[in-house]
């Protein structure tokens, strides 16, 4: 059974994860990496799962846009956005024009991309929990209890916190930062900060100080609860039932521990049912959006197809790292063969659970894929005439990523051109090689397909005393200055018949 379709079997059957409500988050803190497309698919996966048993779930996708800035993009001018250190990401502007603020700005972005591999989820502004009055409740119940969240901390971390630490980050009054205020006291009604000059080491506090309600209203935000504190709360003003995380928030004692036990001991709300998935790596290495490290998710769509992109995340079971690095020659080629596989899984019932990934990996109605492969066809757009060809297979919607696999990422002896000369490799050619392509020129003139043209030219080698390889050598020889190519017989009817001819006779004298 597939994993997702076994994780909503135990939610479902525990009875105590109702309403199934899935959720997941992200902090836009730029350009979002591939890396965060995995843990949206994986609670899409669990959706799903639960609609197709027939249950009323909903799924929602929170931005964090309330963060603050505490890195710039290396891909953003310092100097521009660097006085933002600090301030909360829906208070700096976009990098480009169009959009409100910063956090919006990568938020759309990275929405485009996941609702184009199939992923539907109801976006939620974090800032809008806050600004709605939905945060405040909890907010007064976390300072109420903080003495209890300060000695979860402490058991969590083996860390001794300050009787004058409070679980709250105030947006500073006068300066707008967060990251350099301190709440050192609550009465009930409000809250005692100050802004401290030295906190941080990426910006500088204003020095600011005073007493101020931590209850944000429609008109302004006042501050936010530290983020794991906040994963808990959130949890219980959305109704979240279901939502997991990375294995770096899933390890013991990590950050997913933490808000369990806010949930248990001050707010009193019960643990949702948590999905742990491993890294997506790229290369072997974690990414980051913020430092601008990895292959970002809005890339993904000039390099794959969507149906694609989602198959690369849905056939990894939650528990293995899926290690992507699209610069290794094979990747993309054997990354839609695999897909073809599963798609004959689908269509022929020959395997349940790689036909089940197929199915979850569709967007929209369930489409077969073309029976071509895509290695072929990274040779045919490097060919001349074959438009029709590429039609009639049905590889119109793979050709612009085959373009881009062929430009990008692509070994040198796996490009060709078509020499507009006579290539010195011709040179080289022996008489019985300059024989064969006098033989093959011949046979032009007869209807052929490539298949049926490939074998031969083969048998005409054969006829003279060639190996296959010497054979084919000498038109790759004569056409690409190479020694190597694509299948010889469709090169040859992708070009000119007269061309061919002329090249060939060239060649042979």
């Amino acid at each position: 059974m597939f994993w997702a379709d076994k994780v909503a079997s135990e939610i479902i059957d525990s009875g105590r994860y109702t309403p199934y409500w899935v959720d997941d988050m992200k902090t836009p803190s730029g350009r979002v990496h591939i890396g965060a497309l995995r843990g949206l698919v994986v609670h899409d996966l669990v959706y799903k799962a639960l609609i197709d048993r027939g249950k009323d779930a909903k799924y929602t996708y929170v931005f964090d846009n309330h963060d603050p800035m505490d890195d710039i993009p290396t891909y953003l001018p310092r100097e521009k956005f660097e006085k933002y250190l600090g301030m909360p990401l829906f208070s700096i502007p976009s990098p480009e024009p169009g959009f409100d603020n910063y956090a919006e700005f990568y938020a759309k972005e990275f929405e485009k991309v996941f609702r184009a591999i199939g992923c539907e989820p109801e976006i939620i502004w974090a800032k809008d929990l806050y600004t709605k009055g939905l945060m405040n409740g909890v907010i007064k119940e976390v300072l109420d209890n903080s003495a209890e969240v300060r000695k979860i901390y402490e058991e969590m971390y083996d860390k001794k916190l300050t009787d004058n630490w409070y679980p709250f980050q105030l947006f500073c009054p006068e300066c707008g930062k967060v990251s350099t205020t301190n709440v050192t006291g609550w009465d009930g009604k409000e809250v005692t900060y100050e802004c401290l000059p030295d906190k941080v080491p990426f910006t500088k506090g204003c020095g600011a100080k005073g007493k101020v309600s931590p209850f944000s209203t429609k008109d302004k935000m006042a501050g936010k609860l530290p983020w794991k504190v906040e994963w808990a709360c959130k949890w219980k003003v959305i109704g979240i039932t279901v939502e997991g995380a990375g294995k770096d928030h899933m390890s013991k004692g990590g950050s997913h521990d933490l808000a369990s036990e806010i949930c248990k001991r001050v707010i009193n709300y019960p643990v949702p049912y948590a999905v742990s998935y491993e890294w997506f790596l790229i290369g072997g290495r974690k990414m980051s959006s913020s430092k601008g490290v990895g292959t970002s998710a809005i890339d993904m769509l000039e390099i794959l197809p969507p149906e694609l992109i989602r198959f690369l995340m849905v056939r990894i079971k939650v528990n293995t790292q899926i290690n992507f690095d699209p610069t290794e020659p094979a990747t993309i080629p054997n990354l839609f063969d695999d897909y073809q596989k599963a798609s004959e899984a689908y269509f022929e019932k020959s395997n349940e659970d790689l036909a089940r990934v197929f199915e979850l990996s569709q967007i929209g109605e369930i489409k077969k894929p073309p029976l071509v492969r895509f290695s072929i066809l990274t040779q045919w757009v490097q060919m001349p005439n074959v438009e029709e060809e590429i039609k009639k297979q049905g590889l119109g919607e793979w050709v612009k990523y085959a373009k881009v696999w062929v430009e990008r990422f692509a070994p040198e002896d796996q490009k060709f051109e078509i020499q507009k000369g006579l290539p010195d490799a011709s040179k080289d050619l022996t008489d019985m090689q300059k024989k064969v392509l006098g033989k093959i020129s011949d046979e032009l003139d007869k209807k052929w397909n490539g298949e049926d043209f490939q074998v031969r030219i083969y048998d005409i080698g054969k006829e003279l005393g060639l190996t296959g390889k010497e054979t084919f050598q000498a038109i790759y020889q004569t056409l690409l200055g190479k020694d190597h190519g694509p299948k010889a017989g469709f090169l040859i009817l992708s070009l000119d018949k007269e061309f061919v001819k002329k090249r060939f006779q060239d060649a042979s004298k």
